[in-house]
């Protein structure tokens, strides 16, 4: 068992926040620091995190595809989070992914910085503790990690064989990812579980397309070699559950932030400390629930939705005295790809007033006729007909 890190105690506002007696929340959303208040009257906000089960996905059924997508659309748009269970990965990957990252972050502290990110200049590679710091109020985030994502040169992705190039952009000379030579079955482990979650992670690029009212192939050639990202973390136990608010809030395993991506896919073991901040300025508990990833949205998928799937701030306090392991997998369109917001997500006018019209009457006749058409495919021309 780790030892368990002293708390941090020195955590003040920053002089510029508005009304000192009102209480905020602070995260990273882009490249600035910045903060929500916390409201004492809870309204419409989600409270827990769904749940979509992918039993179907596979079966060939359209109709069950376009049941998935709508319960994905759906918990995309109330909280930018959700679970998926029956996801395909099996259950023996998991399990030796788990024991490979328990085996990774145990190696002595030498072998691990032989691959530090800072040798890298696509910084990848491994950070110890208190390396990065999302939260400006902290000492820095507790927790250790090791980066790994696309690479042009590494035989495992398969570039050539993906994009039909004869080779990689002349630029590129060298990988992107670095990894430790002590520890020749760190790659080997973290690509077998690659295998595995970049596949699942496209099959909900389709899904997604159906959800925007798009043919299911729709977005595939934003993704034919994406940017993607993988983060093994280790967190290790810290003050929380008898701590004070103050300690609490100065021991975060990760500061709170919405991801840079396009979407999300994370493993976690059975510890739980991930945490989601709803409207209201509340964090609602995300735990760990077996056979399940969950899955967020990330910034691009926001912009590209026109912010109706929201990039969802989220951090990591581990409360429970136990060391925790985390794999998430980030996923984004190619490099060269123009991500604009998609045309049926644009609004007008005469759509806001539609939509804005219609949820609030559900017993009139334009309600009732166009209740099963996606909000996104609403226009001020059905209030017409």
């Amino acid at each position: 068992m780790a030892e368990v890190l002293a708390p941090v105690t020195s955590v003040t506002q920053p002089p510029d926040v508005p009304g000192q007696d009102k209480k905020y929340v602070y995260f990273h959303s882009g490249s600035e620091a910045t903060y929500r208040e916390v409201s004492d009257k809870p309204s419409s906000s989600f409270t827990a995190i769904p749940t979509v089960d992918l039993a179907g996905l596979d079966s060939g059924s359209l109709e069950a595809r376009q049941r998935i997508a709508r319960e994905i659309s759906d918990a995309c748009r109330r909280c930018g989070f959700f679970y998926i269970k029956n996801h395909g990965v099996p259950e023996d990957v998991i399990r030796q992914t788990f024991a490979l990252l328990r085996r990774f972050f145990a190696l002595d502290h030498d072998a691990k910085m032989e691959a530090h990110a800072q040798k890298n200049p696509a910084i990848r590679g491994y950070e110890p503790m208190l390396e990065t710091n999302l939260d400006p109020r902290t000492k820095g985030d507790i927790k250790e990690a090791f980066t790994m994502g696309d690479c042009y040169l590494e035989p495992e992705q398969d570039y050539t064989g993906k994009t039909g190039e004869p080779g990689p952009p002349p630029h590129v000379t060298q990988p992107q990812n670095i990894w430790p030579s002590a520890a020749p079955w760190w790659r080997e482990g973290l690509y077998a579980y690659y295998a595995h979650v970049l596949p699942l992670a496209l099959k909900l690029v389709r899904v997604f397309a159906l959800g925007f009212g798009l043919d299911e192939n729709a977005l595939d050639s934003m993704f034919r070699f994406p940017i993607t990202g993988m983060r093994p973390l280790h967190y290790p136990p810290t003050p929380g559950a008898s701590a004070s608010t103050e300690e609490e809030e100065g021991n975060v395993g990760l500061g709170a932030h919405s991801d840079f991506s396009w979407l999300t896919l994370v493993l976690q073991d059975d510890v739980p400390a991930l945490e989601v901040l709803n409207q209201d300025g509340h964090w609602v508990d995300a735990p760990p629930v077996p056979g399940t990833f969950v899955c967020n949205v990330g910034q691009y998928l926001e912009r590209q939705s026109n912010g109706r799937y929201p990039a969802t701030v989220h951090r990591v306090l581990n409360k429970t005295g136990r060391e925790r392991y985390s794999l998430p997998f980030f996923l984004t369109p190619g490099p060269e790809v123009d991500l604009e917001v998609l045309p049926m997500m644009r609004s007008t006018w005469g759509t806001c007033i539609s939509v804005a019209s219609s949820p609030a009457r559900t017993k009139h006749p334009t309600s009732i006729k166009y209740r099963d058409v996606p909000q996104e495919q609403w226009s001020y021309s059905m209030l017409l007909s």
